[in-house]
């Protein structure tokens, strides 16, 4: 195996724009790392401490950044890679092998979250059995059969519910380590046709402009993130008070608010414009907070749960489902979209985000624009409503719908339930950046499009 090992200590879990500070830990004898951005050279590290800086430029993009490692005759000995400005978990984990007399001698682990507290459970098995981590977070490794594989599997739990979890397979023909690389893409079909299946697919999708493997092709269910003006539950509540009895019953597809005044426990309006069964909504709150335990200066804006049609539909979760403190000053429209969008892509689901605006100032470092092409590039659609006929701040966000009635609120979700709909996901070899993704000529001409691309012009 090799000697060497190379891992980032700084993780960007979050958004990341311009310079920022890369720290990394080399294991064996290196005698310089080499730091890449989207596979061209930024600044080459010749000593301990293994430490640079890497611009990420003004425009907010997926990037590839690596870390290359040599020796003193300028061979490549090890490698690591993160991606950046694309989903990760809030906590990550990394094992370092670390040889002795040419073996594996022991497991080390390093390992960051984005609110920088310690893990509540930390587990290291080799093959299944548990190994004891010292302080120092390392193991050591009892002998085994090198001409087998061996998987280590390190597991950390920490609280709220995040976990993250690493396997390295070691020995074997598969050297020091092996990932099956697949990356998922959101198509948009032709109105509701037939999705194509894997094999009518082929040389349909392009990375960099060479055609991808397409492995399968699914639908599965959908996610809406949802951002909403915490000043507007009022005016969203009003477009109720005018709703008549559902026309289509608890039942079958989704139910429509009517037009006129009713006498109805608004109770029984539960249910109406509810996603279909098994799409899950969830509230990203347009406030943020500061943490610095990551190591790197970072934000969070909170989340609710995921919702499901059966809990209630869309009108009724946008006027009950609140944030769970009281509200500080200055909300954040654009800088929550855009992390709203990087949300929308856990699980590789259908997805969009849906944000709803009424007469809130937007105290964003962002702007629209940069968001709306963030989200174009890795491909997440955006769906924008306003409760107001007027030219702010909504005018910011280029299209975008007015739902000042329920039949406007009607048209605004039967268009989102079609947009979500209408995706596939297509599943197709190797790890890839969203926006290197293409579609060929015999795509389009076939009225595909990818999620999250504007409409072309009737």
């Amino acid at each position: 195996m090799s000697t060497s090992q190379l891992a980032f200590t700084t993780l960007f879990l979050g958004l990341t724009l311009g310079p920022q500070p890369v720290v990394l830990e080399v294991v064996g004898e290196i005698a310089a790392v080499e730091l890449r951005l989207d596979g061209r050279p930024l600044a080459r590290l010749a000593a301990p401490p293994w430490r640079g800086t890497v611009d990420f430029g003004l425009e907010l993009v997926p990037h590839k950044l690596e870390a290359v490692a040599f020796d003193a005759a300028g061979q490549e000995r090890a490698r690591a890679r993160q991606w950046v400005n694309l989903l990760r978990q809030p906590a990550e984990v990394e094992i370092l092998l670390e040889p002795a007399g040419g073996r594996p001698a022991a497991a080390r682990l390093a390992w960051q979250s984005l609110t920088g507290v310690a893990p509540q459970e930390v587990g290291l098995t080799l093959d299944g059995r548990a190994l004891a981590l010292g302080p120092d977070r390392r193991a050591a490794l009892p002998a085994v059969d090198l001409e087998t594989p061996h998987v280590l599997a390190a597991e950390l739990r920490f609280a709220d519910g995040v976990s993250a979890r690493q396997e390295r397979v070691f020995g074997g023909r598969f050297g020091d380590s092996i990932a099956a690389e697949l990356t998922a893409v959101p198509i948009v079909l032709p109105g509701r046709g037939r999705a194509p299946s894997a094999a009518e697919l082929a040389g349909w999708l392009l990375a960099d402009g060479r055609p991808l493997a397409v492995v399968a092709v699914e639908q599965g269910p959908a996610q809406l993130v949802l951002v909403r003006d915490l000043d507007a539950e009022e005016a969203l509540r009003s477009l109720g008070s005018v709703a008549r009895r559902v026309r289509d019953g608890l039942g079958g597809g989704p139910s429509r608010l009517g037009s006129a005044p009713s006498r109805l426990d608004p109770e029984f309006y539960r249910y109406t414009l509810r996603l279909p069964a098994g799409d899950v909504v969830r509230f990203l709150w347009p406030t943020a907070k500061q943490v610095s335990g990551s190591g790197l200066p970072a934000e969070l804006f909170d989340s609710s749960r995921g919702f499901g049609g059966e809990e209630g539909g869309l009108h009724w979760l946008l006027t009950r489902v609140r944030h769970p403190a009281e509200r500080p000053t200055g909300q954040r429209f654009a800088d929550a979209t855009a992390v709203a969008g990087l949300q929308a892509l856990a699980g590789n689901r259908r997805r969009a985000v849906l944000l709803v605006l009424g007469d809130a100032h937007d105290a964003s470092r962002l702007s629209p624009a940069t968001v709306r092409g963030y989200l174009e590039a890795v491909r997440v659609p955006l769906a924008v409503w306003t409760l107001r006929q007027g030219d702010e701040p909504a005018a910011h966000w280029g299209e975008r719908e007015v739902i000042s009635s329920p039949s406007r609120l009607n048209s605004a979700f039967a268009r989102l339930e079609r947009a979500l709909a209408s995706q596939r996901i297509v599943w197709v070899e190797g790890e890839h950046a969203p926006h290197r993704i293409g579609l060929a000529p015999a795509a389009r001409a076939a009225g595909l499009r990818l999620a999250g691309e504007p409409r072309a012009p009737d």
